[in-house]
């Protein structure tokens, strides 16, 4: 096998690096999706209590809810989402608690998990 990796390499090294790099890359990819996947798929992450770090991607993803549902529980247009406001933030420039968003995002996930099983 060392024989054969030599003569690629000698003789074919351009494309010899572009495999390793291609590679590397899909190994990068592998790894991302089933870290995310592990991650995800615990029970500890799912439908987590609000915090003031949370952002509303992370929400969305621990609640299983489109953005178009939970856009407007937390006051924002889902065709534009603030990129990386935590809660916090958002419950501030609102004048509300978080407590209040958490209200507002049960509510908005009974409904679109009620509507979904109709």
């Amino acid at each position: 096998m060392l024989n054969r990796i030599k003569t690629l390499w000698t003789h074919h090294r351009m494309a010899f690096l572009a495999f390793l790099t291609l590679l590397c890359v899909a190994c990068y990819f592998a790894f991302s999706a089933s870290a995310a996947a592990i991650y995800w798929s615990d029970p500890r992450h799912q439908d987590q209590p609000l915090a003031d770090w949370m952002t509303p991607r992370y929400v969305a993803q621990s609640y299983k809810i489109p953005p178009e549902i939970l856009g407007p529980a937390l006051f924002f247009d889902p065709s534009d989402p603030p990129r990386r406001l935590r809660l916090d933030d958002i419950a501030d420039a609102n004048g509300v608690t978080l407590d209040t968003l958490q209200q507002r995002i049960t509510e908005a996930t009974i409904a679109f998990r009620t509507s979904r099983d109709d």
